[in-house]
């Protein structure tokens, strides 16, 4: 989808304190085989909840940098992977009602990873629909802590890390402008997140934190000749969906002076995407990354977060935010850079 008139006006994000990850080895929380694999050295913590406090401080850091005043706000949308800090209740209209008040649509887009990058979509879509004063609020949070979730163990391949973001989305400039998107779904494998325990037996399966490990051990047990073709599938649609961003912004790879990708560990870096678009570390956040661990839905918003505050993107540098999530769904978003803000990473 190709946008014009559609800015990203601010954004930010708070993190935690950095837990090194060679404290996490040591205290025998994180196999060493798999930390010297993965590739990280610190990840953020953050002491105590609930995770949507995250996002409401995110979104006070935002809209404090932000142009947009809060009765022109007439969207907020809220994305995470994890327990939000309670069963049963709205966190959109949460942060809506702790940050800028008001009565603009709250929603909750849950595309877990990918969950920051499917509601840059929505939120562009739904502002083309409105005035030229309209903007949207997007934000973050997610807290992966036990018992219910092991950062370390829970998944296999990526150490999860806490925090929040927030942007504001407008038709009014800002300092980036949106050039394109592509938010793309294909479930054919999906169910390799899913195992294979009937719903109503897993639901009862409460012993312990989530183990997507196992799950997925089971599904490929029973589905093993599936593999590489999973493997294929999830190359080809994370292709296809950076392909049609870059085509739909007039842009080819080369275009792109800087790569925001999920910060996930060495062992899950797709090589054969990385070959086809030419993508090397220096040319993306995986420094920055490999400290703060993969952020749930909060990865490419952060990360771009992170390049304006170090002043490591200028004016008319392009940036290319691109997503996974299980189930699977795949994201590309380029943006333009506009303005070098005076923003420091103190204020997030």
């Amino acid at each position: 989808m190709r946008w014009n008139g559609i800015y990203l006006n601010a954004c930010g994000t708070v993190l935690g304190r950095r837990e090194e990850i060679s404290a996490a080895v040591a205290e025998g929380r994180y196999d060493q085989a798999e930390a010297e694999a993965d590739g990280y050295l610190s990840i953020s913590v953050v002491d105590g909840g609930p995770a949507v406090d995250l996002a409401v401080k995110a979104a006070d850091v935002t809209m404090a940098r932000s142009t947009v005043a809060p009765e022109d706000i007439d969207l907020v949308v809220h994305s995470s992977c994890n327990n939000q800090g309670l069963d049963h209740f709205a966190p959109a209209s949460y942060v809506q009602g702790r940050t800028i008040g008001g009565r603009a649509a709250a929603v909750e887009v849950k595309q877990y990873s990918n969950g920051g990058l499917a509601a840059l979509e929505i939120a562009a879509a739904y502002l083309t629909t409105r005035s030229k004063t309209s903007a949207a609020l997007l934000t973050t949070s997610d807290i992966f802590t036990l018992p219910g979730f092991d950062r370390y163990r829970s998944d296999k391949g990526v150490v999860f890390g806490d925090g929040g973001t927030g942007l504001v989305l407008s038709r009014q400039g800002g300092v980036a402008r949106l050039l394109s998107t592509a938010v793309i779904s294909d479930g054919t494998y999906g169910a390799v997140y899913l195992g294979n325990k009937p719903f109503e037996e897993a639901a009862n399966d409460s012993d312990g934190p989530v183990d997507l490990r196992s799950r997925r051990d089971e599904y490929l047990l029973e589905n093993g000749e599936l593999l590489l073709k999973i493997v294929q599938s999830l190359t080809e649609r994370q292709q296809e969906s950076v392909s049609v961003a870059l085509a739909d912004a007039g842009l080819t790879p080369r275009d792109i002076d800087c790569w925001v990708l999920t910060n996930v560990g060495r062992t899950l870096d797709d090589v054969d995407f990385r070959a086809m678009f030419g993508i090397e570390d220096d040319r993306t956040t995986y420094e920055w990354g490999r400290r703060v661990g993969h952020i749930g839905a909060a990865d490419q918003i952060a990360g771009l977060t992170h390049l304006l505050e170090t002043g490591q993107v200028s004016p008319g540098d392009r940036v290319a935010l691109c997503g996974i999530g299980m189930g699977f769904t795949y994201a590309c978003a380029v943006v333009e850079i506009l303005e070098q803000p005076e923003w420091t990473a103190d204020a997030s």
